[in-house]
């Protein structure tokens, strides 16, 4: 398969992914306010909408019964039905134990959590179709664990009463953000004898956020800042490779710092499956590195023998040579790792500014482990920006706390728009300074690396890498360096 046909097969797929999940959370979120009923003589659940704005304490519900003919009704309280707070339940039927699938919850007259529900809709085993039972069938009788709303409150009414802010500090908590994430990579840069000023790091990080945001395509902004770092220094695949382990550390903190409260939260099985995971995750890294920096045991485990025998085999040299070089300089690889911290933070505080601006019912802390997850979902390029992936994972992370499905879309699209608008902001220095995506042909050319290959750690370690740095400034792309 070519290169052109590789890219086309990728961009199809990403989309693919993209507008697959964003047609599903449109489809699962009501954009006016919507309650579940059983009409008369049925025994399905329908959707219907809610009219007038009710409060959740509310007797009557006037709802729009038929969206066909517009037929209005009040629908008493007692007979609105909430989605299930467990996916199975084990009912006695006909006189043994079953495990069977939970469609629905009709609270009784305390909705709130350990109460028992007036009336639970389950899925017949026999017949697979919907019957209604009464909660003293399940062994001790069924218990509210997460008591759902009764309103589902749609997008729009969301939007309309939000606390603007609490909304307006989460977008004013983010650009603390810029400027960690700028000194981190100049901190990587000069550990790879790349050496660009701090101004020059900010700018082209900026750079790189306005394109990876808003020009997804082939040509991302992790590109765009290697590109411009490589024209300062000889070392042009190191300055590509400053970047990817950037991303790679900013991925590792995210996974600690998500693994790391989902502990907090282990009673909820979506954390506790998240909380394995990373542990997997850090488990494989921590033993890859030690592999890796300890000499005879990268010989022993044959990884040596695999990294002689990959394609590419400059680019792995050049990889192997820069891996080498943050080995003899771990100082400046585990101070980026943990300045990465207080960025995750800040995005964290944001999401829960945002989801007290929404009027989210979830304890403070449990912002600590959805946040890093639907961040982590974003950041992988799964889809462009982890478009509909990210808001599938806030839904199903969320919904264990009683919070609706628009209200977790609602959380999910305001982290998403404060990163944005700031990423926005950062096209003015794009315009000011004149950045342009690279050609193919200048892309190829950051392949090549000017410095002798063989001797560039000897040469490394007995040179002091200040010294080399011209005296003279040059320009990038408008801004002076030294």
């Amino acid at each position: 398969m070519n290169q052109t046909a590789k890219k086309w097969l990728t961009f199809t797929v990403r989309w693919g992914i993209a507008v697959a999940g964003i047609t599903y959370v449109l489809a699962q979120t009501p954009f006016h306010d919507e309650l579940m009923m059983i009409p008369p003589h049925h025994h399905h659940i329908v959707r219907v909408r809610v009219l007038n704005e009710p409060s959740e304490n509310a007797q009557t519900f006037r709802v729009i019964a038929d969206p066909k003919t517009g037929l209005v009704e009040n629908i008493a309280r007692g007979d609105v039905w909430t989605r299930p707070d467990n996916k199975t339940v084990k009912l006695k039927i006909h006189g043994a134990l079953t495990k069977v699938k939970l469609l629905a919850i009709r609270p009784g007259e305390h909705h709130e959590m350990g109460a028992m529900p007036a009336e639970l809709l389950v899925v017949n085993p026999a017949t697979g179709r919907p019957m209604r039972v009464p909660p003293t069938d399940a062994p001790g009788g069924y218990k509210v664990r997460v008591p759902y709303p009764l309103v589902d409150i749609g997008v729009f009414r969301l939007v309309y009463n939000a606390r603007l802010g609490y909304l307006l500090a989460a977008l004013l908590v983010l650009p603390i953000s810029y400027f960690i994430t700028s000194r981190r990579w100049h901190m990587l840069l000069d550990a790879l004898d790349v050496h660009i000023s701090q101004s020059s790091a900010f700018v082209l990080n900026m750079v790189g956020s306005f394109y990876n945001t808003f020009m997804p395509g082939s040509t991302g902004g992790d590109l765009i800042k290697a590109y411009y770092a490589a024209m300062h220094t000889a070392h042009k695949v190191r300055a590509v490779l400053s970047v990817i382990v950037d991303r790679l550390i900013g991925v590792l903190a995210l996974i600690i710092l998500g693994g790391a409260m989902c502990i907090t939260q282990w009673q909820v099985p979506d954390c506790k499956s998240v909380g394995f995971v990373s542990a997997g995750i850090l488990f494989c890294t921590a033993v890859g590195l030690v592999l890796y920096y300890h000499r005879g045991w990268r010989e022993a485990s044959g990884l040596a023998w695999l990294l002689k025998r990959l394609p590419m085999q400059k680019q792995v040299h050049l990889a192997v040579e820069a891996m080498d070089l943050y080995g003899k300089r771990p100082k400046a690889a585990f101070l980026a790792l943990v300045m990465t911290f207080p960025v995750h933070m800040t995005t964290i505080i944001c999401g829960t500014l945002a989801g007290i601006a929404f009027g989210l019912k979830m304890p403070v802390i449990y912002y600590w482990t959805v946040i890093p997850v639907i961040t982590l979902v974003a950041a992988i390029p799964i889809s462009p920006q982890g478009a509909g992936v990210m808001e599938a994972f806030a839904v199903m992370l969320t919904k264990d706390h009683g919070v609706t499905v628009s209200q977790a879309i609602a959380l999910a699209m305001a982290v998403r728009f404060a990163q944005m608008f700031w990423n926005l902001l950062a096209g003015l220095f794009v315009l000011r300074g004149g950045y342009h995506a690279p050609t193919v042909r200048e892309q190829a050319d950051l392949e090549a690396d000017d410095d002798d290959l063989e001797e560039g750690l000897e040469k490394s370690e007995v040179q002091n890498p200040k010294s080399e740095t011209p005296a003279s400034e040059t320009v990038l792309g408008g801004y002076k360096t030294a």
